[in-house]
């Protein structure tokens, strides 16, 4: 069983965050493996190293791991507009990829700290792309991230929103809906762990939407939201040599990095056409079939939001 093996700091984290046992590791991928053959409703990846990824975001809990893994894949089939048709020739999703909206960072905040995530969601032009383009993107970059980062498996990430460029045709893009479909997806369907949340430049529209996004977040991540009105504050929790040259750091560049991550996702095209085929069939589930409106309620009736 091919699982990658752990650079000593990393090692520690898991031993003591997560109770990672390294001689118990195939046992447990074994076990849920197992349990997978016997859902009829889930057609999951069974690769030991993408199941250890959920293992490690549920810190070991089977019972959790297995919960993890149908939302992870119910969610994602019922929101088909952001986790089908990732063909990678498709020119929208080149296009988004060149916009460097989602850009994991090289350097950790220390040897043994999380993956830093610097997000632009405001960098488009939001009448070319729509936020479910931004979103089908943004969580290819996730599913690549799970598949190949064990630190941020191991040790978690922390997300900084740059907020610069937002303006009244981002925010009302919003529905109610499409809040609730994006925190879900991450908050329930991924099984990865943010250890805080840091929004930088808001604009004057942020409290409002942002209280729609409160709205569908649970407890422990609305704990761990900061948001900065001077993007120097985030210094105070980041170090500046972690973030781009553009932001006076010692990463590369906005433009390297967006080129780095946009090969990175390019080289795993027959990956992502596979992967396409991963999901649910409501049709076969032990239990009641889940529908959308279950998941998601009625919000997608709402109007959009009003913003003076």
């Amino acid at each position: 069983m091919s699982i990658r093996a752990l650079p000593a700091e990393l090692k520690k984290v898991a031993k003591k965050e997560l109770k990672e046992d390294e001689k118990r590791i195939v046992e447990h991928v074994k076990y849920i493996t197992e349990w997978l053959e016997k859902q009829p409703h889930i057609n999951a990846r069974t690769d030991p190293q993408w199941l250890v990824a959920f293992l490690r975001g549920c810190k070991y809990s089977l019972e959790r791991t297995k919960e993890k893994l149908d939302s992870f894949y119910t969610v994602r089939t019922h929101l088909p507009e952001i986790f089908l048709k990732r063909d990678l020739e498709e020119t929208m999703i080149q296009e988004v990829l060149d916009l460097g909206i989602y850009l994991p960072l090289p350097e950790p905040v220390s040897a043994d700290g999380p993956r830093v995530i610097l997000m632009r969601p405001c960098q488009f032009d939001a009448k070319k792309y729509t936020y479910s383009d931004i979103l089908k993107v943004s969580f290819m970059i996730m599913d690549f991230l799970l598949l190949k980062d064990d630190r941020l498996n191991v040790a978690g990430q922390i997300s900084v929103l740059d907020l610069t460029g937002s303006k009244l045709e981002h925010a009302s893009q919003f529905t109610p809906s499409l809040v609730k479909k994006t925190v879900m997806a991450f908050q329930d369907g991924y099984p990865m762990k943010t250890k805080s949340l840091h929004f930088v430049n808001p604009p004057p529209t942020f409290d409002v939407l942002f209280s729609v996004f409160k709205n569908f977040m649970n407890k422990k991540l609305k704990d761990r939201i900061m948001v900065h009105k001077d993007p120097e504050d985030v210094f105070d929790y980041i170090p500046r040599e972690v973030l781009p040259s553009d932001y006076g750091g010692q990463a590369p560049s906005i433009a390297a990095l967006t080129h780095q991550w946009k090969n990175a996702v390019l080289e795993h095209r027959d990956w992502y056409q596979e992967d396409s085929k991963h999901r649910v069939d409501e049709s076969k589930r032990p239990d009641k079939a889940i529908t959308s409106l279950d998941l998601f309620g009625m919000e997608g009736s709402f109007k959009k939001l009003e913003f003076d």
